[in-house]
């Protein structure tokens, strides 16, 4: 579990570094100035939980509340497909709709890290 984690998360970073350039060069002065802010949000939020999956890839080694983290880590990983890729998608599709599918990214987000914090304090070790 701990590696899978860690290589999620190393994924979604450098996808994160490829959707900003991407973003920089072909999306600005292409979209409205708020449309741009919206994928900005995308990429900064896709950037926090890849880190955040690497840090439960990294805590997986060291707590024994493996449950909680597996929980946490796969509901990060939804979060980021369901935040920020609804995001992306309504940027640079216009696809409104889509838009239902950003609060429950974030709300995955913070069930998350709630997980994350509950198998700290849970752990033995």
């Amino acid at each position: 579990m701990d590696r899978t984690f860690l290589a999620l998360g190393a994924l979604l970073a450098l996808l994160g570094v490829i959707f900003g350039a991407f973003g920089a060069h072909a999306v600005h002065g292409h979209v409205s100035p708020l449309m741009y802010s919206v994928y900005e949000t995308a990429v900064h939020y896709q950037f926090y939980h890849a880190l955040g999956l690497m840090l439960i890839g990294v805590s997986a080694a060291q707590l024994d509340a493996r449950g909680w983290l597996r929980t946490a880590g796969w509901l990060m990983f939804a979060g980021v497909i369901l935040f920020s890729g609804s995001l992306y998608l309504l940027t640079l599709v216009g696809t409104r709709w889509l838009g239902i599918l950003t609060p429950l990214g974030g709300t995955a987000f913070i069930v998350a890290w709630i997980l994350y914090i509950v198998a700290i304090l849970r752990s033995s070790r």
